[in-house]
């Protein structure tokens, strides 16, 4: 890159296109995201410098996130899962849906 190297000059977007632009980088080279960021650009320029909104984060719990911290810390071996098939649970799926059972009674 024939720019400054410097992360907070400048956005990705800027940088990627003055790579086409120059011809550093290839039209056929030029990344999806682009194409996309062009469709669709934000509202907001995403700059290093722009001020952060003051709304606090919301914290986001699940009902099972506890249950899912316990027994995460109780098991010391989990068995491989094979992430391939989508119709197979994991040993906390199938724990949970047990712990759910057992809670309705």
């Amino acid at each position: 890159m024939a720019q400054s190297r410097l992360e907070k000059i400048g956005t990705v977007y800027s940088r990627v296109n003055s790579l086409l632009r120059s011809g550093a980088m290839k039209q056929e080279d030029k990344p999806l995201w682009m194409i996309v960021y062009e469709a669709f650009p934000p509202k907001y320029e995403p700059r290093f410098d722009r001020q952060l909104p003051s709304k606090p984060v919301r914290t986001i719990f699940y009902e099972e996130d506890l249950v899912r911290a316990r027994f995460h810390k109780d098991q010391s071996f989990l068995p491989a899962t094979n992430l391939e098939k989508e119709n197979i649970k994991t040993a906390f799926q199938n724990f949970f849906s047990i712990y759910k059972a057992i809670q309705k009674v």
